[in-house]
């Protein structure tokens, strides 16, 4: 893990936590991630970006940064036999270079989403035309994202060494949906067992759809 972060860091007491016991007897696996695939209904946001000429693919990224960041056991990670949690999180997505390969691409989170897609659509472009795997910033104060908009997506595995310290939440997005008047975007979430179970991610959803109701 990075020495330097973008976001401040506290030590997070696991003594008397309500999931103490859980998160001991996940600690001990080997492979402890699972993955959950779902869908998430974007019908609003889509048709704001419509109306505002905003990239729709950066603005799920913002709406999806903002969840992590109301979503406490996803703001956990591990340190040796520690536990931290950072104040926020930023994103860090796959891009799709002019050559047809990817790099990995760190987009500075910002609370207004006009000013996010403005800034990120700017470094989108820039990388597009890059030689890199990596651009930015890549520390453990973000969330791992790939985007898959070429096909149905009805889950993903992730490639992965055998690090089960590695506790970053990775999010998947799959091809837009249009069902009926719906826009539904797949999307596949995967976390430390240790750190966090099913309902967190059911929390992170729901912060989710809340942010994207809210667009007006």
């Amino acid at each position: 893990m990075a020495s330097q972060t973008r976001h401040n860091k506290t030590y997070f007491n696991t003594k008397g936590w309500d999931r103490e016991e859980h998160f001991h007897f996940f600690r001990s696996f080997t492979q402890p991630f699972f993955n959950v695939h779902t869908e998430v209904e974007i019908t609003n946001l889509y048709h704001y970006c419509k109306r505002n000429g905003l990239s729709v693919f950066l603005a799920y990224m913002h709406a999806a940064t903002a969840a992590v960041r109301k979503t406490e056991n996803f703001l956990l990670r591990l340190e040796g036999d520690a536990v931290v949690k950072y104040d926020a999180a930023d994103i860090s997505t796959t891009v799709l270079k002019d050559n047809k390969t990817v790099s990995f691409v760190h987009l500075p989170h910002h609370p207004d989403l006009h000013t996010f897609c403005k800034e990120a659509s700017a470094v989108v472009e820039e990388v597009k035309k890059s030689n890199n795997l990596f651009y930015g910033y890549n520390g453990p104060d973000v969330v791992h994202a790939t985007t898959l908009p070429w096909f149905k997506v009805n889950g993903m595995e992730h490639a992965h060494t055998d690090d089960p310290d590695d506790a970053i939440p990775k999010l998947v997005f799959g091809r837009m949906e249009k069902q009926g008047e719906k826009v539904m975007l797949p999307l596949s979430v995967r976390v430390h067992h240790a750190l966090a179970d099913g309902y967190h991610i059911h929390l992170f959803l729901q912060h989710m759809e809340a942010f994207i109701k809210s667009l007006v």
